[in-house]
């Protein structure tokens, strides 16, 4: 019967959301994570006419859903909560829609985590990477590269200042900050990174205020809601299967009396 392809289609749908809301709350201490949600719409809807002699109570021109589907998945693109770390090498991006440009083996890419490590190249001086290696770039696109003798850094006015093992001071560059006009576009590659398809991202020279070292941006999970989330759609997914099943019986029933 159809309400019983209806209850099914919607249980595998739901369980999009439910794999959504999973990861949300697996990445509730990822540095940087957005969180994503489901919004959902009818697959199709038929509309049932009744013939002019038929005895029947059903309304005439009664609409019925075939079910439903993931319209779309979209990602929140809230501030997360700043915490203090109090190490040198942790930045946190304090607005929303700037990512960090970073250099990857499989090419660029964007990300809020601002995590970063010393690295030392095959000339002996050091880089700034990511947890996984990839480069930091600066402003002009090529890799975050420092003294081999920096004892310590600093971000001040808008630049990223070395304090050599000699107490002197050296100006290396700015980071290479994307502002992105339609975060929604970006697409997840893992890794907490992003790529970027369209061409209408801006770089974007940060001041004072963009940015915040010895802090990090937490993830904007509000765990508290996607409890509340999860226990709605496992509800749902709860009353589907109740439809799922008296529509199996009232197949059987029908069946019976065929008999």
């Amino acid at each position: 019967m159809i309400s019983g392809f209806t209850a099914s289609a919607t249980i595998n749908q739901l369980q999009k959301k439910m794999d959504t809301i999973a990861n949300n709350m697996a990445n509730a201490n990822t540095v940087g994570y957005k969180g994503r949600s489901v919004s959902f719409s009818d697959v199709l809807s038929s509309e049932y006419m009744n013939q002019p002699n038929e005895n029947r109570l059903t309304p005439h021109g009664l609409r019925v859903g075939t079910g439903a589907r993931p319209a779309q998945t979209s990602m929140s693109t809230a501030q997360g909560v700043i915490r203090d770390t109090e190490r040198e090498l942790d930045f946190a991006l304090t607005e929303a829609n700037l990512f960090f440009q970073i250099e990857t083996d499989s090419g660029q890419r964007l990300t809020r985590d601002g995590t970063f490590y010393y690295s030392q190249d095959a000339t002996g001086e050091l880089q700034l990477v990511t947890k996984n290696g990839d480069r930091v770039l600066n402003q002009a696109g090529t890799a975050m590269t420092l003294p081999a003798n920096t004892a310590s850094v600093e971000w001040r006015d808008g630049l990223l200042f070395a304090r050599l093992a000699s107490g002197e001071e050296q100006a290396v560059g700015s980071f290479s900050i994307s502002q992105i006009e339609r975060p929604q576009a970006l697409q997840a590659v893992g890794e907490n990174q992003f790529v970027y398809p369209l061409d209408d991202a801006v770089l974007t020279q940060l001041e004072g205020g963009q940015l915040k070292q010895g802090a990090l941006e937490q993830s904007n999970i509000d765990i508290g809601h996607e409890m509340a989330e999860l226990m709605a759609t496992q509800r749902q997914m709860q009353f589907q299967a109740k439809a799922f099943t008296f529509s199996d019986d009232m197949a059987g029933l029908v069946n019976s009396i065929r008999r």
